[in-house]
């Protein structure tokens, strides 16, 4: 009998080693890991992140003597920029675009009282007019900080300039600008 005990001791104490051993590892997980490699030419200044043009009072007396306001100069300021990777920048202003008028943003009212029969138009420094959803013209990338300049107005659309029903009162209207390194 004695003989019988033995084995079955030597087997139970495999098992409770095996049982130690198991208790020691767990499971794991898995990790996940993920991110984006970008090639950038400048880092846009925070304070270009959220430009505000205001064109401050305008009169319909001048819209309708000049079919639009004066220019209002607003720039988009770079930091960090580097020609290694690229050598040009071009940008591309976006928005709702006014149904009257072919490249001009829309205005939205800002009261009961709101401004219509008006588009906003952008230019270049240079005085080259801005097309809506297209590239303006290249500017070579230094390795420095850069200024992007451009200037905005204001426009009567042409009905509402020819029947004189252009409505005061306060508007706004967004673009949105992608900036396009070549």
């Amino acid at each position: 009998m004695r003989q019988f005990i033995a084995p079955m001791v030597f087997i139970a104490s495999l098992s409770v080693a095996t049982g130690v051993h198991a208790i020691g590892e767990l499971l794991g997980g898995e990790i996940n890991f993920k991110g984006t490699v970008v090639a950038l030419g400048c880092n846009i200044v925070p304070s270009s992140e959220n430009v505000v043009v205001d064109f401050g009072e305008i009169s319909t007396r001048d819209l309708y003597a000049n079919g639009k306001s004066g220019l209002e100069e607003f720039k988009i300021e770079l930091q960090g920029c580097s020609s290694a990777v690229f050598k040009t920048i071009t940008v591309t202003f976006s928005g709702t675009q006014n149904a009257n008028m072919s490249d001009r943003l829309a205005v939205s009212s800002l009261s009961a009282n709101a401004a219509s029969g008006i588009g906003i138009g952008l230019e270049e420094s240079n005085g080259t007019a801005i097309t809506l959803g297209t590239p303006t013209s290249a500017t070579t990338i230094s390795d420095a900080n850069m200024q992007l300049n451009f200037k905005a107005f204001v426009e009567g659309e042409p009905d509402a300039l020819r029947d004189q029903t252009l409505q005061t009162g306060a508007f706004r209207a967004t673009a949105n600008y992608i900036l396009n390194y070549q």
